[in-house]
């Protein structure tokens, strides 16, 4: 019996309550994230934190954070890879929604998953997502479904499933990518301030030798060797902080993601291979 057809608006969509998807970027393939949006959004938030730095000029954190520009190129790494990391978790719960879908395959106990019966669950997939394909679960589904009549055994199924869940793994860290390279940065840029700093500090203590041996002509030529000195030592400061935030974000995110494609994993197996009879034609 052919299943009804539910109303669109009770269709799982991937773009439902996707950021990417709301402002009219198509939706990226499975959890991946825009690299080009979030960058623009990272640069306009550090944008407005450096104006508003210039405007307040007697705020500490403004002085602190303008004695160097490594600081700014750090805040933009951080933010670049906070909102890519939301929008993945924000993609992961939306892939998640297909593993509470129900009636994707008949809960009486003598159903056979088998090439006669596959059009009818691809059926019901179609009647739980618009565009089913992009949902992990529903893709891996439909391409082992799909292919039932050309397979001769269980483990050719199982072998399908497998190489289906190897690529989403490898999708899952490839998009990644980009985090990892701004991760990496992060700390690159603080040290570059650290060196900076140095710089300055060792590029002023000549002053220091050269000054007149009287103690208010030798303080006002130590303050710049200090203020090199904080420089170099503030900016490795923000940097490891800033760095340690996103790990530790980027960790946890990607926990997510992998218990994600544990799920799905143990679903295709339970709902698929374990209900599977391939039945010989001949």
């Amino acid at each position: 019996m052919k299943t009804q057809m539910p109303h669109p608006s009770t269709l799982l969509d991937a773009g439902q309550g996707d950021p990417e998807c709301m402002i009219g970027l198509s939706s990226n393939r499975f959890t991946a994230a825009s690299g080009l949006l979030w960058l623009v959004f990272a640069s306009t938030l550090t944008a407005v934190c450096i104006g508003l730095s210039i405007a307040l000029p007697s705020v500490q954190m403004s002085i602190f954070m303008n004695r160097c520009w490594t600081n700014w190129a750090c805040v933009l790494a951080f933010l670049w890879c906070i909102f890519m990391l939301t929008e993945k978790v924000i993609k992961v719960r939306i892939q998640r929604r297909a593993l509470e879908a129900v009636d994707l395959l008949p809960r009486r106990a003598d159903f056979v998953l088998s090439p006669g019966t596959a059009p009818e669950i691809m059926e019901r997939i179609r009647n739980q997502a618009a565009r089913p394909r992009e949902f992990l679960l529903f893709n891996r589904m439909w391409s082992s479904l799909s292919n039932l009549g050309n397979l001769g055994e269980v483990r050719d199924v199982g072998a399908v499933l497998e190489g289906l869940a190897d690529s989403d793994a490898s999708g899952v860290d490839s998009s990644y990518t980009t985090i990892k390279i701004l991760i990496w940065t992060i700390p690159v840029y603080g040290f570059i301030g650290t060196v900076i700093g140095l710089g300055q500090a060792i590029g002023n203590f000549q002053n220091v030798i050269n000054a007149e041996e009287n103690a208010g002509s030798i303080r006002d030529n130590l303050t710049p060797v200090i203020g090199g000195l904080a420089t170099a030592f503030e900016t490795t400061l923000i940097a490891l902080v800033l760095a340690v935030i996103v790990q530790l974000y980027c960790t946890w995110v990607y926990h997510k993601e992998e218990s994600l494609l544990g799920d799905i994993d143990r679903y295709c197996h339970e709902h698929i291979i374990s209900r599977l009879r391939l039945i010989d034609p001949r």
